[in-house]
């Protein structure tokens, strides 16, 4: 069951990581695009400074959760590596607590953002801001799976491996 878990952990993140890329990619595309319509045509279209604003939204908040993941984030490493293995062990969980608290809001108060402002309408483009606010959720749910797999890891004494390495 638990490598089970390890597996839908590793490929959620998989996805957040190719979505990401892809993401980043298309900002790079309609930047392009924008340029070219500007400098070489003489002509500035409207949505390509709003859409790349909406995709960076997205890829902040999904690489966020994938820092999350990884153990990316900024912390005090030589701090707790210095401390005896049971601290660091009950430190990693409050930790991953503490993340997991942080996934609830970002899921239930992004939820609420959704509803409340989701209908509203893009500033150039004919859509509702549905399709970006739900960035919010998704990356609270996400920030809730990867840090239930920092707990599971720290109470099984595997507080210093990295979801998506290999954990055997």
């Amino acid at each position: 069951m638990l490598q089970a878990f390890d597996r839908v952990v590793n490929g959620a993140l998989a996805a957040v990581r190719a979505v990401c890329i892809v993401q980043a990619a298309a900002i790079f595309v309609i930047v392009v695009i924008a340029v070219i319509a500007r400098y070489v045509f003489g002509q500035a279209v409207s949505w390509t400074e709003e859409v790349p604003r909406y995709l960076l939204i997205w890829i902040s908040f999904l690489a966020g959760a994938a820092g999350v993941a990884r153990r990316d984030h900024v912390g005090f490493d030589v701090v707790f590596n210095l401390l005896p293995a049971p601290v660091r062990r009950i430190l990693a969980t409050l930790i991953g607590v503490l993340l997991l608290g942080f996934g609830w809001i970002l899921f239930r108060y992004g939820i609420v953002f959704v509803e409340d402002f989701g209908a509203d309408l893009m500033e150039t483009i004919p859509y509702t801001n549905y399709w970006y606010y739900v960035a919010l959720p998704i990356s609270g749910a996400l920030f809730m799976l990867f840090s239930m797999k920092i707990i599971v890891d720290a109470l099984l004494g595997r507080a210093d491996s990295a979801i998506g390495s290999s954990v055997d």
